[in-house]
């Protein structure tokens, strides 16, 4: 009977966080898609028409600059002479107050919305002992999760979801849980042999990562 085996070592917890975080952001995708095909074909269609998101940006920090040296002309102005001038006064705060939101937002760096739960699923996975014995095998018919204190737990592939493989993860959403398993901890090292044994039993197998094409 063909398995394969991992033997959990200690993961670098800060450089997978990104990974763990894609996975889950594009699990979640899947589903949304799933329930909302209408919805995401219309933001497919969006995404296509703003693909140039290098010159977008360029142009939006250009116009921010603009804004805000036209705010300045008129505000100097508008507020030596506030009756007189009070039309272009009011036009130049507006240009400022939109230069300077325009400018900080193409600055501003966004994070994933999903790096708090990616945090909590790699939480103590760094401090691992090497001395321990956990491992999780695959086998036929299922996942075993072995660790030395605890009584090995089975789970069928009935009960997986879906598999989502990075540069240097794979990860497991089953029986509304997630499992996250170091592509270098599998025992032989036979990651196409793993990929494709897991693709005849898990329904759904995706890859953000690179190098694979899905």
């Amino acid at each position: 009977m063909e398995t394969f085996d991992f033997h959990i070592t200690p993961y670098d917890t800060e450089n997978l966080l990104q990974q763990v975080s894609e996975a889950l952001e594009k699990r979640t995708e899947l589903r949304s898609r799933e329930r909302y095909p209408v919805l995401w074909e219309n933001i497919d269609k969006l995404n296509a028409m703003s693909k140039g998101k290098r010159r977008g940006r360029l142009r939006s920090k250009v116009m921010s600059i603009i804004c805000l040296g036209l705010g300045v002309f008129l505000v100097v102005p508008g507020l030596i002479k506030p009756q007189e001038l009070f039309v272009p006064l009011l036009t130049g705060v507006f240009a400022v107050i939109v230069g300077f939101v325009y400018l900080f937002s193409s600055r501003k760096n966004r994070k994933n919305p999903f790096d708090k739960s990616a945090k909590l699923l790699l939480m103590g996975k760094d401090n691992i002992s090497m001395e321990q014995s956990a491992a999780v095998a695959f086998s036929e018919s299922g996942m075993e999760i072995r660790a030395d204190d605890r009584e090995p737990q089975y789970i069928p592939y009935s009960d997986f979801e879906s598999m989502t493989e990075t540069a240097d993860l794979f990860l497991f959403v089953h029986d509304t849980r997630v499992s996250v398993l170091q592509k270098k901890d599998l025992i032989s090292k036979d990651i196409t042999g793993f990929r494709s044994f897991i693709s005849k039993n898990i329904p759904e197998c995706q890859s953000i990562s690179p190098d694979v094409q899905n």
